[in-house]
């Protein structure tokens, strides 16, 4: 008898052939789309520096960063090239600098600082199209990062990458299965922040032990359509 999670892998991967809670003709579900939040400030973000370092070193060097100073501030020119070259939308074309399923790209992106260069504290979300942070909220100055964490004193960040799924934005064509979908392509978008940040010296974790309360209630989405998936803690060393 199969185990739940292989039996739930199997299940999921199955919707494949039946497009199982599918609601769209493949054809007709729109490519490319993001959240935009148009009456928020926008702050615009720096054209992402060429990096000196290759592939072989930030593979090489990649690390999980456990310790840091949460109190250097990250410049905006740093994260302009963090998701400027790892999450941007490319000018000429919709698709961007990681693979999505069916170039859906269910997965968007939140930035949660503490310490932004000329930025009090505050939830951005991450506009790929025009590159630009878009300032939902400002946290109050007693606000601790660490709360979205259960055992916070694993962590050192000031700042946090969010990766949530719109999931009707790819299950509208995949059903089902753009559950895998979403859960893989926060994976290519999380490694690509990793390397960048590696050859940055910014020091970067993956954390998917969340309190998914706390982020779901930081961002105000609708759980019902969007989720967190993945996290990634950014600290200087």
């Amino acid at each position: 008898m199969k185990n739940f999670l292989s039996q739930l892998h199997a299940d999921l991967r199955s919707s494949l052939k039946t497009r199982r809670g599918a609601t769209h003709h493949p054809d007709n579900v729109p490519r490319g789309t993001h959240k935009v939040y148009s009456r928020m400030p926008q702050i615009p973000l720096p054209e992402p520096e060429t990096l000196s370092t290759t592939l072989e070193e930030s593979l090489t060097n990649r690390a999980s960063g456990i310790s840091g100073n949460p109190e250097i501030a990250l410049s905006l020119q740093e994260i302009g090239t963090l998701l400027g070259h790892g999450l941007r939308k490319r000018r000429d074309r919709e698709s961007r600098n990681y693979p999505s399923g069916g170039a859906l790209y269910p997965v968007e992106t939140y930035l949660i600082s503490m310490t932004l260069e000329s930025e009090s504290p505050a939830v951005f979300h991450y506009n790929p199209t025009t590159h630009t942070l878009e300032r939902l909220v400002t946290l109050p100055e007693n606000f601790n990062l660490k709360t979205i964490a259960p055992h916070p004193v694993s962590l050192s960040l000031s700042s946090l990458v969010i990766f949530t799924s719109v999931w009707h934005r790819s299950s509208a064509k995949y059903g089902d299965l753009a559950y895998l979908h979403a859960l893989i392509e926060a994976g290519h978008m999380s490694e690509n922040i990793l390397l960048l940040a590696t050859a940055l010296n910014i020091q970067a974790r993956p954390y998917a032990g969340f309190k998914d309360e706390a982020i779901i209630e930081l961002l105000d989405l609708d759980s019902d359509e969007e989720q967190p998936l993945h996290t990634v803690t950014l600290c200087k060393p």
